[in-house]
C-alpha cells in the first residue's frame, strides 16, 4: 500500500509540473480563459495519462502475478469451510452425569454403598458392571387383559417393555435417547441368559467401528447379569456438525475410482495382512456411515468422520473397506463377517 501510494503521488507532481497547461493573462470578463491550454500542452497531457494507466496497470498485474504464483494447499483448512473431522472431546460434565445416573439406578435398587461401575473413555458411557451384592433389575411388566388377568403368551412383549423402561431411567448412565434406539437382536443363550442388543441411530448415516450399541444381558427372574454401552453423547450437536460438510463429500462413483490401487492392512491378523485393490477387483459402494476414529496420541477424543463402506473383493465375505468421504483416504478395512439372521430384531424402541 505505501508503494501505491507513493507511485500515486509521484505521477501527480509530475504531471502538475510537466504536463499540466499553465494559465495566463486570465482576466475576469473572459470566460472560461482558465481552461484554455497552452500550445502543444493537449498532447503532452494525454501522454502523461497514458503513462499513468499504464503504470497503474503494471502494479495490478504484479500482484496478481504474486498472488497466482501461491499454489493452494489441501491440507490447510479453508475459512469458508467447517471443520473436519468432527471431534468429540471428553468432558467432566458428561462423567459426573453418568456417575449421577449411576447412583440413581441403584439407588432404586436398593443397591447401596457400592464401588461406581467402568466407564467408557471420552464418552463416559457404561462400560461394566460393578460386582454388587444386590443385582439390578428389570422393572416388572405384565401385560393384562380386561378381566385383570395377565394375558397369555405376553412374556415377550412384557420383557421389551420391561428393556424400555429400565433404558429410560438409565438414559444419563447409557449416554442415549430412547427414540434413537432400535434393537437388532433378541436372544436366548444356551445356559438361559436372555440378551437384548439395540444400535443407537442418531444421524442420517449408521454407527460403525462398534459405537452406538448398548447390551443387555437379563435372567427370566428380571437380574441384569452385564450391562454396556458404546453410544455416542451430544448427538444434536455432532449431527449439525457433519450436515455441514455434505457438500464436501465424495459421490460413490469417486469414492470407488479413489479406493482403486490404495492398499489397506487388515486388523487383528498374524503376520499382518495387506490387500492392494487392483484394477479389475469388484469395488461396490454399500452406503455413507459415521466412522468414529480413536486417536491414537489423545485418549481424551474421538474424530468422526463420513466414509463410504465399501464392498472389495469376491466372494460370499468380502472386504470392507471405509473411505473417508471428505479427505478421500483409507481410514479402516475388515473382513465382512457373513450376516446373522435374528427374527426378532429390527423394532425400534418407543420413545414413550
Amino acid at each position: 500500500m505505501q508503494y501505491n501510494r507513493g507511485a500515486s503521488l509521484f505521477i501527480s507532481q509530475f504531471e502538475r509540473q510537466t504536463f499540466m497547461p499553465r494559465v495566463r493573462n486570465v482576466k475576469s470578463n473572459e470566460p472560461c480563459a482558465a481552461l484554455r491550454l497552452a500550445p502543444g500542452a493537449s498532447s503532452r497531457f494525454a501522454l502523461g495519462a497514458g503513462l499513468r494507466l499504464a503504470l497503474c496497470a503494471s502494479l495490478v498485474i504484479a500482484a496478481g502475478a504474486c498472488a497466482a504464483s501461491r499454489d493452494p494447499d489441501p491440507a490447510r483448512p479453508r475459512t469458508n469451510e467447517p471443520p473436519y473431522p468432527i471431534l468429540l472431546a471428553s468432558n467432566a460434565e458428561r462423567r459426573d452425569q453418568a456417575l449421577a445416573g449411576w447412583a440413581s439406578l441403584a439407588r432404586d435398587n436398593n443397591v447401596r454403598n457400592e464401588p461406581p461401575p467402568e466407564l467408557q473413555p471420552v464418552t463416559a458411557t457404561i462400560s461394566a458392571l460393578p460386582a454388587t451384592e444386590a443385582p439390578l433389575r428389570l422393572p416388572l411388566v405384565e401385560i393384562r387383559n380386561e378381566d385383570g388377568q395377565v394375558r397369555a403368551n405376553s412374556e415377550e412383549e412384557s420383557r421389551r417393555e420391561s428393556l424400555r423402561r429400565f433404558i429410560t431411567g438409565a438414559g444419563a448412565l447409557l449416554g442415549v435417547a430412547p427414540q434413537n434406539l432400535s434393537l437388532v437382536a433378541r436372544t436366548d443363550e444356551a445356559n438361559g441368559t436372555r440378551r437384548a442388543r439395540y444400535q443407537q441411530q442418531p444421524f442420517p448415516y449408521p454407527l460403525r467401528a462398534g459405537f452406538g450399541v448398548l447390551d443387555i444381558a437379563f435372567t427370566d427372574d428380571r437380574r441384569v447379569l452385564s450391562l454396556s454401552s458404546t453410544a455416542i453423547p451430544d448427538t444434536e450437536r455432532l449431527a449439525r456438525a457433519l450436515a455441514l460438510v455434505r457438500s464436501q463429500q465424495l459421490t460413490a462413483d469417486q469414492a470407488v475410482e479413489r479406493v482403486r490401487g490404495r492398499s489397506f492392512t487388515l486388523p487383528g491378523a498374524a503376520p499382518a495382512q495387506t490387500y492392494t485393490v487392483a484394477p479389475g477387483d469388484t469395488v461396490t459402494p454399500r452406503e455413507l456411515v459415521v466412522y468414529p476414529i480413536r486417536l491414537p496420541n489423545d485418549a481424551g477424543a474421538l474424530e468422526l468422520r463420513v466414509a463410504w463402506e465399501l464392498a472389495v473383493g469376491a466372494g460370499a465375505t468380502p472386504y470392507l473397506v471405509y473411505l473417508d468421504a471428505v479427505r478421500g483416504e483409507i481410514i479402516a478395512a475388515q473382513t465382512q463377517a457373513p450376516p446373522s439372521v435374528d427374527k426378532q430384531a429390527g423394532q425400534q424402541l418407543p420413545a414413550q
